[in-house]
């Protein structure tokens, strides 16, 4: 059986995570998690095909051609908020030109709407709850047959097939199929070498922000030994750095420290960086990181406001902010600190005190993005409960124009203060003689202009 993992096409260079999609801010991209993890899989059993519209720039009409002729029985396609109509009339229209196709989508929102979707999108055949679920395999080789299996929704005889819940704190998954994406396709301005991939060693986050989906998957952690299995397979490959996507890499000290310690012992050469939990960062954990090729750690700081941290449960202050900066830049690690601009409760004040302190914490990189009402959040319910928000919105960005009004702000003087934010940061002469101190290469100050040109532009 053939089976396309398919990356939809768009009119942006669209990013669809598992947690949330959202367009690329300036000139970055990596490859999408839930369909690397799957190829691996899948690999074994079945004739597996690739298709990154979006890093390829393909447009829908080239999508259709190919499918037309590579001729999948299955196409698993990501999906996410950014993009679910048009992924949506995709999936219909090539449908309509073979209704044998068996269509699955999958995306992170499918386990609070998996049985909506299904019941409104016929063409759509399955869910994936949960992409790391081995189930997926024996479900696409008997599908149909009223089975409930893990991370699997369908449906069957026109009744709604339920997925098994799986409440397992770890897992293991073979080794994701690296070269089907080529690794020279994408790209990070941070990154410090090419080429470069995306690696996983957990799924979801113990913790429970008010505006994060991360924390309503769960959370469960990848066996230690898959994880150094996968990286010695990319070290094969000639893969020079690493993505630890996960949404919180540093929460566990003696999981880092063990899996940094194996690294070395292994020999594997890369630079890396990873999302961090701010809260968990220490002494020992940065040593050991740096020591394993780690040169950024990026940090979900969000406001510069203390009643806003405790509003959306961050369960950290500003000062322990700055210490824990200071602590991470102390052993040569650089910081990208995330920032969310227009939370109900802000107000301009307090939001130019978000802007003063990333400039004041004068940290490598900063993302600005604004407050969206992602399914499964506490910031959804709110915004639903108090009128900001139609009940049927689904389609949204957090790269883009605001959606929410508050008591406080509108959509335009959120987007006005979120460009501001990116402006006054990135555009400082101390910042920019900075940066260009730090390029390397020819080719790193072509990518700097480059994302420096989008960033302005898309600000």
């Amino acid at each position: 059986m053939k089976v396309l993992l398919l990356n939809p096409p768009g009119d942006q260079l669209y990013i669809r995570d598992y947690y949330c999609s959202f367009a690329s801010k300036a000139d970055y991209y990596w490859p999408p998690q839930d369909l690397l993890v799957l190829s691996g899989i899948l690999f074994s059993e079945f004739e597996v095909i690739v298709l990154d519209s979006i890093i390829r720039r393909l447009k829908e009409a080239q999508v259709a051609e190919f499918v037309e002729t590579k001729k999948p029985e299955v196409i698993i396609y990501t999906t996410g908020t950014a993009t679910l109509k048009s992924d949506l009339e995709l999936m219909s229209k090539l449908k309509k030109r073979n209704k044998q196709l068996f269509i699955i989508a999958s995306a992170g929102i499918m386990k609070f709407i998996g049985q909506e979707y299904l019941e409104n999108y016929p063409f759509v055949d399955a869910v994936l709850t949960d992409f790391t679920e081995l189930d997926i395999k024996e479900f696409l080789n008997q599908p149909g047959n009223g089975k409930q299996y893990r991370g699997v929704m369908y449906r069957h005889n026109q009744e709604i097939v339920k997925n098994v819940e799986d409440n397992s704190r770890d897992f293991s998954v073979p080794i994701p199929r690296h070269e089907l994406f080529d690794p020279h396709l994408y790209r990070l301005p941070i990154a410090e070498r090419m080429p470069i991939a995306e690696v996983i060693t957990s799924l979801g986050c113990p913790y429970h922000c008010a505006f994060c989906t991360a924390g309503a998957y769960g959370y469960k952690t990848r066996d230690i030994e898959g994880v150094i299995e996968e990286l010695k397979y990319l070290s094969s490959l000639g893969v020079k750095e690493i993505l630890f996507q996960d949404p919180t890499f540093t929460i566990n000290t003696k999981r880092v420290t063990t899996l940094c310690h194996l690294m070395q012992k292994e020999g594997l050469d890369f630079t890396w960086s990873c999302n961090a939990d701010i809260k968990s960062m220490n002494e020992e954990k940065i040593k050991a990181m740096k020591a394993a090729g780690c040169h950024t750690v990026s940090v979900g700081i969000e406001s510069g406001s203390d009643e806003i941290l405790q509003k959306y449960a961050k369960m950290i202050t500003v000062e322990d902010i700055r210490e824990k900066v200071r602590l991470i830049r102390e052993y040569g690690v650089r910081v990208l600190g995330y920032f969310i601009i227009g939370l109900p409760g802000e107000d301009r004040q307090s939001i130019l005190k978000t802007i003063a302190l990333a400039k004041k914490l004068d940290l490598d990189f900063a993302s600005f993005t604004v407050a969206t009402p992602d399914v499964g959040t506490r910031l959804r319910q709110e915004a639903l409960a108090k009128g900001w928000i139609a009940p049927d919105v689904d389609v949204f960005d957090s790269t883009g124009f605001p959606i929410i009004k508050t008591e406080n702000l509108t959509p335009e003087e959120v987007w006005a203060l979120r460009r501001k934010a990116v402006r006054s940061f990135y555009f400082r002469p101390a910042y920019i003689w900075r940066r260009l101190k730090s390029l390397r290469k020819w080719k790193d100050v072509q990518l700097a202009v480059t994302n420096a040109l989008n960033l302005w532009r898309k600000s």
